[in-house]
């Protein structure tokens, strides 16, 4: 395994409560779901975990974290677990541009710990972000109980570089509002 391999975590586990407890992952974009267009981004990655209750596929390693619904920090740690390259993509499945925004998170300059996507309001979307896989491990274990915790409590010790991204590459869909911006973008 070559020092810049990639792994890639996807969480796909969430309650989709700002949609009335929709799958957001089955949702479709221009025809796709969304888990289906972030998998299409992360499919160069040597290996692939999404975190959730998605059917087993070829090639894809499906976990989840105990307990279920234990919140982003614990689904990461879960997914973390099961990779081996020594960097890791973190995604959420609710992103419809990741197959833009993945290629240019992976060509920006890496910081010590890796780089994590800003969107244009000057945001940290922690669920697009690259870190290296053993100072994430380490700061897991440091954080102790992640059951509840926020990514950001889980990333807060990782020096990452901030990479700007256009608003349309960071955007996430936990509304319909969101669901049906990112469709009408396709049009």
């Amino acid at each position: 395994m070559t020092p810049d391999a990639v792994d890639a975590v996807v969480l796909a586990g969430g309650r989709g409560t700002r949609l009335g407890g929709v799958d957001k992952g089955a949702l479709e974009v221009d025809g796709r779901t969304l888990l289906d267009g972030v998998l299409d981004a992360v499919a160069g990655c040597d290996h692939v975990v999404v975190v959730g209750d998605v059917a087993p596929r070829p090639g894809l390693v499906v976990t989840r974290e105990q307990p279920p619904f234990a919140g982003p920090a614990a689904a990461v740690a879960a997914g973390l677990a099961l990779v081996e390259a020594p960097w890791v993509l973190l995604l959420a499945c609710d992103l419809p541009r990741a197959v833009d925004a993945v290629p240019a998170l992976l060509a920006a300059e890496r910081g010590p710990d890796g780089v994590v996507a800003v969107d244009g309001t000057g945001r940290r979307q922690h669920l697009l972000c690259l870190v290296r896989t053993e100072t994430l491990r380490a700061a897991a274990a440091a954080a102790g109980d992640l059951e509840g915790a926020a990514l950001r409590r889980l990333l807060a010790p990782l020096d990452l570089v901030e990479q700007p991204l256009p608003a349309r590459l960071t955007q996430d869909v936990d509304t319909w509002h969101d669901l049906e911006r990112a469709r009408g973008e396709h049009r």
